[in-house]
């Protein structure tokens, strides 16, 4: 079975150039977890996640980050991170493309359902940006692939 046949294939994306307060609305409307960013051409530019938004609170590299990680004051950065105060056009000022993940793995809408499961397990990710010759044209998720293996294996309908 083929990625193309069990993707997801409307997907809302944001572009680089959005705004936090327009990144937040969308996740808001949507309730999503992450969005797929694209340029003007549909080509995948980066992820942004949840996650990511935090990153406005952090003012320091993400080496820094992973090191405070490992040693008790993460847990008193966080308390004050809590307690910041934030100027009043952060919302404006913050790019999406200030935050967003660019090391995106994707995977072809030709490939197998086995080959994004192996792919998914080597990057530790739980979906991909499928894209067709360089453009993103959907989305799968490991939950996309355990539903078409169940109805190959006529499990559910």
């Amino acid at each position: 079975m083929l990625v193309k046949d069990v993707m997801s294939k409307e997907v809302i994306t944001v572009g680089e150039h959005e705004n936090l307060v327009e990144l937040i609305a969308r996740f808001r409307k949507y309730n999503f977890h992450l969005l797929p960013v694209v340029d003007e051409n549909k080509k995948i530019l980066g992820i942004v996640e949840y996650e990511d938004i935090m990153k406005v609170f952090l003012p320091h590299n993400p080496l820094l980050d992973k090191l405070l990680k490992s040693t008790h004051l993460h847990n008193v950065e966080e308390e004050d991170i809590l307690e910041a105060d934030l100027p009043a056009d952060l919302g404006t000022s913050v790019k999406v493309s200030d935050i967003m993940n660019t090391h995106v793995i994707t995977i072809g809408d030709d490939k197998t359902i086995s080959d994004a499961r192996k792919l998914m397990k080597l990057h530790d990710v739980e979906r991909m940006p499928v894209t067709k010759d360089s453009i993103f044209v959907g989305f799968i998720t490991l939950f996309d692939i355990i539903i078409a293996l169940f109805k190959e294996r006529n499990i559910i309908e």
